[in-house]
């Protein structure tokens, strides 16, 4: 479940579209590759996470150019969020 916002200021909770879950699924493998490679930069996984990243940034690419400004909303707020988490 997401929080999203709308234009009236509430919060409501309820799940991604398809589009914007498989983006957030392919941004957390972007981090995981980030990390790895930042991380560990002489092991395999850090080798195959730099092969891999060029092809996840594209395929998060090629997943959002198309989206709505609904979904592009959605998937703003749930990165925003995953970033707090983060911090």
């Amino acid at each position: 479940m997401f929080i999203t916002r709308s234009s009236s200021g509430s919060s409501t909770t309820k799940p991604p579209s398809n589009r914007v879950a498989r983006a957030l699924e392919i941004h957390r493998s972007v981090m995981a590759c980030n990390a790895h490679v930042a991380l560990a930069r002489n092991s395999t996984h850090a080798l195959t996470a730099a092969l891999m990243l060029p092809c996840y940034k594209a395929e998060f690419r090629t997943l959002v150019l198309p989206m709505t400004a609904n979904e592009e909303r959605e998937l703003r707020y749930a990165l925003d969020a995953l970033c707090d988490r983060a911090a």
